[in-house]
């Protein structure tokens, strides 16, 4: 009977669960273990079958060396492959580790809210039970759904929070902008007084709370887009945005300018550009906005823009558009000054790359090539590199293609040796990039035969940065124990804001390595192919 008893009430807490989850229009988080009540490390955003990770992957890890870990993750991720390892990690739902892991729970969800994943940080917070109470989770929580537009929610977050006798600053000021967007001037007054008496008084915020609530001063203060309550505030009270507005904007706050009609333009569609870029909106998002970008915005324009622009007024003749088609997303490839603004510019054009047949000169069918392979899709990527090497692309400049090539489908015996001899083959002219490259398809598992072996001798790879070495030890050690988390984690953390692009050969050799014996062979190969395409560091 207690045991039918027990299952009928977690059976009727979950269906309450669910209700709540469907009016917040988010779906629900993905339990994969035995019917139990979520908390801030069981609740997860990732399935199984897309890649999480397995329950476990905390069991062996202190809450005080994973809290560490969680701070050493980047602000802004540079680095497509570190930003999916992290976000594999993050997202994956598990066992608490043992001991006071509260504080560790909580740089979780700050690390989910410094990359701006807000729909995915809102579904955690919301699956997370008991703990979505708590103060910290609570802040991110509403940070999440003010980025996603829903000031309710947020509204919601900040009232359920469980303070003691002094609430954190943004809490009240929270509560002061939910008062004054729906308003009660009385009781946004009383928050901010409270923040004043607490010492977190700040000029901004009241003028801020003073123009949402429609009363703005005489001088009301100039937007302020730093996070996403300021964003919101700053819509909200029509505040002008200053000089170069973007410039302290956390990645929630790009998503909260992006996702809402009333930001201004073009700062609009900058702020997609770069939540795009960073991985925290998707490309049919972002398409959509760039495409809403009223026709009189003409400057300050991300290329997304310029180049749907260029590609709708192609002529009708279906040559000439494609041409066209293709010469605009070759622009917008070649202005890429970084391996992140690259690889969104080949996700954001994908689906054009793979169905281009012909391209406007052999710059734009290397880059088509390098796109493809940056997005995954081998098999579109063995025919551009043949059709990049049939307009005379230099070898030289193929050959690290080659090599991403050989990386995404497999290094194994003849096949990686192969590799590596075709790769040393065609670097004479560069032979210390070659080394770079030859040991990374090394780490990975290609067979180093007595020439490869040689070669590296001769021609040791030079070039980058050595990753940080506290956090390399301990990305060791974790290892060592199995700590899958936070090895994980200690991975994305040594490849660091620039990712493979910057580190020397021994220290992304290292970290490739490591992910093999963890057996995250996926994200090795996507990292090597990220470090392949960026080439030697200077």
């Amino acid at each position: 009977m207690r045991t039918r008893t027990a299952a009928l009430a977690a059976f009727a807490a979950l269906a309450l669960f669910s209700a709540a989850m469907a009016q917040s229009a988010l779906p629900a988080p993905i339990e994969a273990q035995a019917l139990q009540e979520l908390d801030a490390w069981s609740v997860s955003a990732l399935a199984r079958s897309d890649g999480a990770l397995a329950p476990d992957l905390w069991s062996r890890s202190d809450p005080d060396v994973l809290a560490a870990a969680f701070d050493k993750l980047p602000a802004a991720y540079g680095s497509p492959g570190a930003l999916a390892l992290a976000q594999r990690v993050l997202f994956t739902g598990g066992d608490a580790p043992r001991g006071d892991a509260q504080a560790a729970a909580r740089k979780r969800f700050e690390a989910i809210g410094r990359m701006g994943a807000a729909d995915r940080l809102a579904m955690l917070v919301s699956g997370a039970g008991a703990s979505a109470a708590d103060p910290v989770i609570a802040q991110y929580g509403a940070q999440a759904e003010l980025a996603r537009g829903q000031r309710n929610a947020a509204c919601a977050r900040g009232r359920n929070a469980s303070v003691g006798e002094i609430a954190p600053a943004f809490l009240l000021r929270l509560r002061a902008y939910c008062a004054a967007a729906g308003g009660d001037r009385t009781a946004a007054d009383l928050a901010l007084e409270l923040a004043r008496a607490q010492g977190a008084d700040d000029a901004w915020y009241t003028g801020a709370v003073a123009a949402a609530g429609g009363a703005p001063g005489p001088r009301p203060p100039a937007a302020r887009w730093d996070n996403s309550l300021s964003v919101q505030l700053s819509l909200a009270g029509q505040l002008r945005p200053g000089p170069n507005p973007l410039n302290n904007s956390s990645t929630l706050a790009l998503v909260t300018l992006a996702r809402n009609e009333q930001t201004p333009q073009p700062q609009r569609a900058q702020a997609a550009a770069l939540a795009f870029q960073r991985g925290a909106i998707g490309a049919e998002d972002a398409r959509t906005i760039f495409t809403a970008t009223p026709a009189d915005i003409s400057s300050a324009l991300p290329p997304y823009v310029t180049a749907l622009r260029r590609i709708a007024a192609a002529p009708a003749e279906p040559d000439a558009a494609a041409l066209e088609r293709g010469a605009a997303i070759a622009e917008v490839l070649r202005q890429a000054s970084n391996t992140s603004e690259f690889y969104a510019a080949a996700r954001f054009f994908r689906d054009d790359v793979n169905t281009l047949q012909t391209a406007p000169d052999q710059g734009a069918a290397l880059l088509f090539a390098r796109a493809s392979i940056a997005n995954g899709d081998a098999q579109v990527a063995q025919r551009l590199v043949a059709s990049a090497r049939q307009a005379g692309v230099d070898e030289a400049a193929l050959a690290p293609l080659d090599a991403a090539l050989a990386v995404m489908t497999g290094l194994r015996g003849d096949t990686g040796a192969t590799a590596m001899q075709r790769r040393i083959d065609r670097g004479a002219s560069q032979p210390r990039a070659a080394a770079r490259d030859v040991a990374i398809m090394a780490a990975l598992g290609a067979p180093a035969n007595g020439a490869v072996q040689t070669f590296l001798l001769a021609h040791a790879p030079q070039g980058g940065a050595r990753a940080d070495a506290g956090v390399m030890l301990a990305l060791s050690a974790a290892a060592e124990r199995g700590a899958t988390g936070e090895a994980a984690l200690l991975a994305a953390a040594a490849l660091g804001e620039a990712g493979p692009a910057r580190l020397d050969a021994e220290s992304l050799e290292r970290v490739l390595r490591t992910l093999r014996a963890l057996r995250l062979d996926d994200d090795a190969r996507r990292i090597a192919v990220e470090a392949l395409l960026a080439g030697q560091p200077g």
